[in-house]
């Protein structure tokens, strides 16, 4: 599979049947499902030309804190997914300069038939400054 070369796995259960064992289509690489991201128009991470838009990145105190992927079921090549982001949890944390705000985005990627291959969740945290809050 073109993918599993071009981030350097040459694990041959992505691009050999043989190897994979299955006699089914390949399996894709795990982190084949970040890279979708990338593709989507959508996507907060793919600015529109000719400019980028002011939300690009989000905001100046706003950063991205963590990424955890679930694999319930293999995401085979040439397999066709429908893709579901949605709001998760937020919880607030004090910090050392004021509150932190985090939230979280939960995307399922499901088969044509609903069952879920893959749910990623990202955790964005934004700081408030105590000067804010008062």
């Amino acid at each position: 599979m073109l993918f599993a070369r071009s981030v350097g796995d040459t694990d041959p259960v992505y691009g050999d049947q043989l190897a994979a064992g299955t006699g089914e289509q390949l399996v894709t690489p795990p982190t084949f499902v970040r890279a979708l991201d990338h593709f989507d128009p959508t996507s907060r991470t793919r600015p529109s030309l000719p400019t980028l838009s002011p939300d690009f990145g989000g905001s100046p105190n706003m950063v991205h804190a963590e990424q955890h992927f679930e694999y319930l079921a293999p995401f085979r090549a040439g397999e066709q997914v429908v893709v579901e982001a949605f709001e998760g949890r937020t919880w607030t944390k004090n910090g050392r300069s004021g509150r932190l705000d985090f939230s979280e985005t939960v995307t399922e990627y499901r088969r044509s038939d609903g069952d879920v291959l893959v749910r990623a969740r990202k955790v964005s945290v934004r700081t408030i400054s105590q000067d804010a809050d008062a």
